[in-house]
């Protein structure tokens, strides 16, 4: 009988732990998946953010200004 209790013991401990190790799993499954999709935000924004900086380089806001009818001044300033 003792034997019988202490297998039985043995075999809720092995079920505990293998639960435990899938519930783990599965929690840094979610963690990896919310991070990809952070990273692919991340790219997104990047690539945002290159696009207007590079609609906004020197020759392309000079060019804006002269056909908006603006003329370069000093300190970075545009006056009509």
């Amino acid at each position: 009988m003792r034997t019988a209790v202490r297998f039985g013991l043995l075999y809720l401990l092995a079920l505990l732990l293998l639960f435990a190790f899938g519930h783990r799993n599965q929690m840094e499954r979610a963690r990896l998946e919310r991070l990809e999709r952070r990273i692919e935000a991340l790219k997104a924004e990047e690539a945002r953010l290159l696009k207007a900086r590079w609609s906004l380089t020197p020759h392309r806001i000079l060019d804006w200004a002269e056909r908006n009818g603006l003329v370069p001044m000093s300190e970075g300033r545009w006056g009509r």
